[in-house]
């Protein structure tokens, strides 16, 4: 996985070798970057060689991308933050710190409705998403647009600011987040419909690696 800012000069790289058929200088990369210094350009381009995503040779336009299929057919979607399967502990804030590479095939047109977070916690880990399980540490794919509630599909949920992953239930003005766990220590966590409480964004996708 990248940093921003690798993720970053790694997309200026692709896009440069998309539009002239060569791969740039790290000066020309110093320019487009914005940067005062080469060697800043020099030690992302070292971390991206030693991250298997690119390889530099001895000559001038000496950069070469590990694999232009890959990048040809897969978008980066940005890893937010944790969401906790327990209680809703975590802030959810938009900390684009990560990026995951996904097939374009498992995606929709929008792409900027998609982003992932990790799982930490069992309360949801005998659910399944895509014949896939929440397990503890996987990491959710999450679609914005999808927002049309209902007590089959598992929900990012977001309570006074905090994340958590459950399924949905209403009862007149209660609101219940419902685990599905093979730990019987986790409850539901109840709520009321004046509860500072987003209820969209389902998980579309289940990832473990």
């Amino acid at each position: 996985m990248l940093t921003e800012k690798q993720q970053h000069v790694l997309d200026t790289i692709t896009e440069f070798i998309s539009k002239y058929g060569k791969s740039p200088t790290i000066e020309e990369l110093q320019h487009i970057l914005s940067q005062k210094s080469k060697r800043w350009v020099v030690q992302y381009l070292e971390a991206l060689e030693k991250k298997g995503f690119l390889t530099r040779g001895r000559g001038y336009r000496s950069i070469r991308l590990w694999n232009w299929v890959w990048f040809q057919t897969t978008l980066n979607i940005p890893i937010l933050w944790y969401a906790n399967a327990w209680t809703p502990l975590v802030d959810a804030q938009e900390n684009e710190m990560w990026v995951l590479p996904i097939s374009k095939k498992m995606l929709s047109w929008n792409v900027d409705n998609y982003f992932i977070l990790k799982v930490e916690g069992t309360s949801m880990n005998n659910f399944e998403v895509a014949w896939k399980k929440i397990e503890n540490w996987s990491y959710i794919l999450v679609n914005r647009e999808q927002t049309a509630l209902n007590n089959k599909d598992a929900f990012l949920f977001l309570v006074d600011g905090a994340a958590t992953i459950k399924k949905y239930k209403q009862d007149w003005d209660i609101i219940y987040l419902l685990p599905e766990s093979n730990d019987e220590y986790h409850k539901p966590i109840i709520l009321s419909t004046s509860d500072n409480i987003i209820v969209n964004w389902k998980v579309v996708d289940v990832f473990s690696f």
